[in-house]
């Protein structure tokens, strides 16, 4: 058998290539944080007049999706864009039947529309097309925010925020003054804060309805499994969204779904990404075919929202990059010139072209370090995006 691992995970490999660079993270960063600032003097000001609330409150913030799996890609294609999920979040102490905030959704929706069209004009970026459930906010070249409104019951709100204040207050002590920056950074919800108990948010819709979500259960979920297996099933993923994007300029299977089975069809194969993504590939394209569930997550939630012809095409487009990555692993006689033409074929020219990366592999690399394991999470009843 040969192995390439070095194509993927090596030195100048497609690994370092689709990950974006430390400049894009700092640009989508101080985005985000205009965002923040804006989103949170506007929001304020607002919260009496437009919101109805009762007294003036100070939004809460936290990063959502790739950025907070730490699984983002770059843009494959000219007409791609990095995204960065932002949730902003409101406390609503008074709530109809137990059930929907007081606040409306569409007077809370209309404002932070409102707010991130004014600083799109102040800073030259666009709005994004309508969503049903966020704001989209093309922030540069290759790059968007998607800002989600929340709601969350008040006491639940202040519980999470506490030690957020407390940094703040050490902040002050230490600084002699507070300026809004570290008041802002004190509202932003850390990574690693535990959402066991916030079952009960609520997400606004651009229809002015509130619909129950968790926006954490995902990626609560995807934590616990690459905590368990590794980076590799993080390398796994990324790879599977960069062959994605240069498959289909649009559409295509969402990262979600392809976050989920490729979790769930994990197997280690310590510094042998090509045999652990080949097993994968062969694994979902079987799964795109179907409705799929996730029972850690939402046994009722569909996560696969291609139609009949579009999981057929996926279905034939990873039978295909699991074949190619099989045969060759599997065909010594293959030409390597061969082989590196077909790889590009799926992923592009950010596989790197060296036929030295195909190498002959060792006895001790067949030996599997892990066994396949069933994925265990907690249940959470959500709605979802991705």
């Amino acid at each position: 058998m040969r192995k390439f691992h070095a194509l993927f995970a090596g030195s100048g490999g497609l690994y370092d290539a689709i990950v974006p660079t430390s400049t894009q993270e700092s640009a989508l960063r101080a985005a985000k944080n205009k965002i923040r600032d804006h989103l949170l003097r506007g929001i304020e000001a607002a919260s009496m007049d437009i919101l109805g609330l009762p007294q003036k409150v100070s939004p809460r913030f936290k990063t959502q999706g790739s950025w907070a799996y730490r699984a983002c890609v770059q843009p494959a294609q000219p007409t791609q864009e990095m995204d960065w999920d932002y949730g902003v979040y409101l406390p609503v102490d008074a709530w109809e039947d137990a059930a929907t905030p007081r606040v409306a959704a569409s007077a809370y929706f209309d404002l932070v529309e409102r707010l991130l069209k004014e600083l799109c004009e102040q800073e030259g970026w666009h709005p994004g097309k309508n969503k049903p459930r966020c704001i989209r906010v093309h922030v540069g070249q290759g790059a968007h925010i998607d800002v989600a409104l929340y709601a969350a019951p008040k006491e639940k709100f202040l519980q999470v925020n506490d030690r957020h204040v407390e940094y703040a207050d050490m902040q002050k002590a230490m600084d002699g003054a507070l300026n809004r920056q570290l008041l802002a950074e004190a509202y932003e919800f850390e990574p690693e804060q535990d959402w066991d108990d916030f079952d009960d948010f609520m997400v606004a819709t651009r229809d002015g309805t509130w619909e129950r979500s968790d926006a954490e259960a995902i990626a609560r979920w995807f934590r616990d499994q690459a905590d368990t297996q590794g980076d590799q099933l993080r390398r796994c993923w990324r790879y599977l969204k960069a062959w994605r994007d240069m498959q289909w300029e649009t559409n295509g299977p969402s990262s979600v779904l392809l976050m989920l089975a490729a979790t769930r069809h994990f197997a280690k194969w310590p510094a042998r990404d090509d045999r652990t993504l080949a097993d994968v590939a062969y694994a979902i394209a079987e799964a795109v075919l179907h409705d799929y569930h996730e029972e850690g997550i939402d046994a009722d939630h569909n996560f696969n929202r291609m139609d009949p012809k579009g999981r057929l095409d996926a279905h034939q487009r990873l039978t295909q990059l699991a074949t190619t990555l099989r045969q060759a692993m599997t065909e010594p006689g293959l030409d390597k010139l061969a082989v590196l033409a077909a790889l590009r074929g799926h992923f592009g020219a950010r596989l790197p072209h060296r036929e030295a990366d195909i190498v002959d592999d060792h006895p001790a690399d067949r030996i599997r370090a892990t066994p396949a394991r069933e994925v265990i999470a907690p249940k959470v009843n959500s709605s979802y995006a991705g």
